[in-house]
């Protein structure tokens, strides 16, 4: 192994890191400028259920098997449960090179290609929201764009997100929660402070009528219309996790079973299946479609020669199995694209195409891409200075595909 393979290593394991009193501020802090906003405030897709996938870090020096499964700590110890399968090569589809994505074709999903826009004026439904220190800007599906009043004292390292439907924004920081319609006023609610201050993540449900809120530790659901709000344990420990379409809730197995990382599928409270990751290794930051999962995957195998798929990327998996159905890897820059958040699917356009957010290596712009999964095709939507923290209403860039 060689120096740069094991400092990946080590900086995956920290994932599943249960800190000791004293370094758990700093360990904390440098998750979060590991991973940032950049994947974190992503407006997704309009769902209704929560998936939670734990990551895994291990060191390959020689060929992988795959090993039996073991048997369901849940059940009566005879029950098998099956290990996501590997990658196949056929599936892996050529490497790509981010910094190359200015000469992408383009496609039009309704958002200006370039933002933030110089026309100023009204806007009724937006199709993006740019936020930075010094100003936040709504642009409009008529392209045009308005500056937009933030509450006072939320601070430089706020997270402010449009909804998947361009009607509403939430706002997080250090003074409170706020949300508002685009016509209304700021509207204050009261959250526990674990889920106030700097970072914090901000998740929309369906319909717009409720956010999800987490910090360092369990999120919270917040319902904007009666104020209810319900912790959600589950997203503890610093898992990824995204909202599907159909109410159910997929659960991963949590730090404690770090050795044996999986996927569980719940209806309610009940599992109603589970895999686990095995050769997939490390996925974050999922989007959920109906019938399949869009993920930013980190290679954490390092044999010598290495296999074919001993690449970070992005990976489109079958719901049920787990099954890949394409892989795009990304050319290797020292774990900057996955571990470091700069490469993040942002939701499923159809059941075969992701939107998916890029800052190239050294770049000033950071870009919105649409990949098709069957055939590969990679298009160039929009992008923004990198000084801005970007969402999008991704229904109705959806609705354009």
């Amino acid at each position: 192994m060689n120096d740069r393979s094991l400092r990946d290593v080590l900086d995956r394991a920290t994932e599943l890191i249960e800190p000791p009193d004293l370094a758990a501020v700093a360990l904390a802090e440098a998750r979060r400028r590991r991973t940032r906003r950049r994947g974190a405030v992503a407006a997704l897709t309009a769902a209704a259920a929560v998936v939670v996938l734990i990551v895994s870090a291990r060191v390959i020096t020689g060929d992988r098997t795959t090993e039996p499964p073991p048997a369901d700590p849940a059940s009566s110890g005879t029950t098998q449960v099956p290990v996501a399968p590997a990658i196949p090569v056929d599936r892996i589809q050529p490497l790509w090179d981010p910094r190359g994505v200015e000469g992408l074709p383009v496609l039009d999903l309704g958002v200006p290609q370039v933002l933030p826009v110089g026309t100023t004026g009204g806007v009724d439904t937006a199709v993006a929201l740019l936020d930075r220190d010094d100003e936040t800007l709504l642009v409009g599906s008529n392209g045009v764009q308005t500056t937009f009043d933030l509450p006072p004292g939320l601070g430089a390292r706020r997270t402010v997100s449009l909804s998947p439907d361009g009607t509403r924004v939430a706002a997080v920081g250090i003074s409170g929660f706020f949300w508002r319609s685009l016509a209304g006023a700021w509207t204050r609610v009261d959250v526990p402070t674990s889920v106030l201050g700097e970072w914090i993540e901000v998740t929309w449900m369906p319909g717009a009528q409720a956010v999800v809120l987490r910090g360092d530790l369990a999120g919270v659901r917040v319902d904007l219309s009666t104020g209810i709000q319900r912790e959600l344990g589950f997203l503890r420990g610093y898992v990824a996790w995204g909202p599907a379409p159909d109410g159910r809730v997929v659960a991963g197995s949590g730090p404690a079973s770090a050795s044996a990382p999986s996927v569980r599928e719940l209806v309610g409270d009940q599992s109603v299946r589970r895999t686990y990751l095995g050769p997939l290794e490390n996925l974050q930051r999922p989007v959920v479609g109906a019938a399949s999962i869009a993920a930013a995957r980190a290679n954490t195998s390092f044999p010598d020669p290495p296999a074919p798929d001993d690449q970070d990327g992005l990976i489109a998996l079958e719901r049920g199995s787990l099954a890949t159905r394409a892989f795009l890897p990304v050319r290797y820059e020292a774990s900057y694209y996955v571990d470091g958040g700069a490469l993040t699917p942002r939701a499923w356009l159809d059941d075969d195409t992701v939107l998916f957010t890029v800052l190239p290596k050294g770049a000033a712009k950071e870009y919105l891409v649409a990949w098709n999964v069957d055939t590969g095709q990679l298009s160039r939507v929009a992008c923004w200075p990198s000084d801005f923290d970007a969402t999008f209403a991704v229904a109705l860039l959806a609705n354009q595909a």
